[in-house]
């Protein structure tokens, strides 16, 4: 090999600087190689062909366990028709694996609709298209950001003044919804993925913590609790630990629940403690709206005195 004024480079030089290229490509460089250009190329002219996408970006890493792998990200214009979105959602994930071949592939596509921010996954699987019906007709500006794919969208509203009126508590037509926000230090979060959370008086039961203790606290409605697999209210707002569960704070949410046919189990309990995470509170089993006598038995016999007492 030869250079301006006839000089050859070192057979050394050219060994170490072919090693060094290999090594990229090797540590995370992969689309340094011709396959990869080449496919990069085509994922780019394929998925553009749709008229609602605005720009695609695909990188590809080389991983010694599974090769090479791709992250590819499509951005839609804002505010996409359903058929527009659901053509990049049905054959995308098609295209790029046909440029790409085995290799593993992650794919999301992002839009705005109607000033909220949309991330949906691809998969080989077919685009749920109630799905994306709910998620169309959700979409505002006080829904942040909105993650879909599956039969499951998520709605995350950030830090927000005071409690939405429009939370949302019930799935539709099989599609599940998560709805997370932060109210003046207060974590809420409500899952609802068969179960019809209407009836059940969130916003009471909010706003019964003491404020001395919103900052640290947090609220969850859930049908899928990954411990009870029952529709289930935690609330995390009554007392610490070191100081011990605030009984009659907590009693108010009994009080406030009572009767209320969707739930099935409830927990009260302290902050979560800021070294361990963990929490000292009750957990009552409800059935048709009434509590069992709670666990621990001890602690949930001063809860519900304290909740009769003010009651009466």
């Amino acid at each position: 090999m030869g250079l301006v004024g006839g000089k050859g480079l070192p057979r050394r030089t050219i060994l170490v600087g072919a090693g060094v290229l290999a090594l990229l490509a090797m540590s995370g460089c992969g689309s340094l190689t011709p396959g990869n250009i080449q496919a990069r190329r085509r994922i780019k002219q394929s998925l553009k062909s749709f008229p609602a996408v605005k720009s695609v970006n695909a990188e590809v890493e080389y991983n010694f366990e599974i090769g090479d792998s791709w992250t590819v990200l499509i951005v839609l214009n804002d505010d996409p028709g359903r058929e527009e979105i659901l053509a990049v959602l049905k054959d995308a994930y098609r295209l790029v694996k046909e440029a790409v071949g085995r290799n593993y592939v992650r794919l999301s596509a992002s839009w705005k609709q109607n000033g909220a921010s949309v991330s949906w996954s691809l998969s080989e699987n077919e685009p749920n298209e109630a799905a994306l019906d709910y998620l169309r007709d959700l979409a505002k500006p006080s829904m942040k950001s909105m993650d879909g794919g599956g039969r499951h969208i998520s709605v995350s509203r950030g830090e927000v003044k005071e409690f939405p009126a429009d939370v949302i508590m019930t799935p539709r037509s099989g599609v599940g919804v998560d709805d997370s926000f932060d109210l003046g230090g207060t974590t809420i979060k409500v899952r609802a993925d068969t179960v019809d959370f209407s009836s059940v008086p969130l916003r009471e039961v909010v706003d019964a913590i003491d404020s001395k203790y919103r900052k640290e606290a947090r609220v969850e409605l859930t049908d899928d609790h990954h411990v009870y697999e029952k529709p289930t209210l935690e609330v995390s707002a009554f007392g610490t630990v070191s100081e011990g569960l605030d009984a009659t704070a907590a009693a108010k949410v009994l009080n406030i629940v009572s009767g209320n046919q969707a739930l099935q189990s409830l927990y009260v309990s302290t902050v979560s403690d800021q070294s361990s995470g963990g929490t000292e509170g009750v957990r009552f089993q409800m059935d048709a709206g009434a509590f069992d006598a709670g666990y621990p038995p001890e602690e949930g016999a001063k809860v519900r005195a304290a909740a009769r007492e003010s009651a009466s």
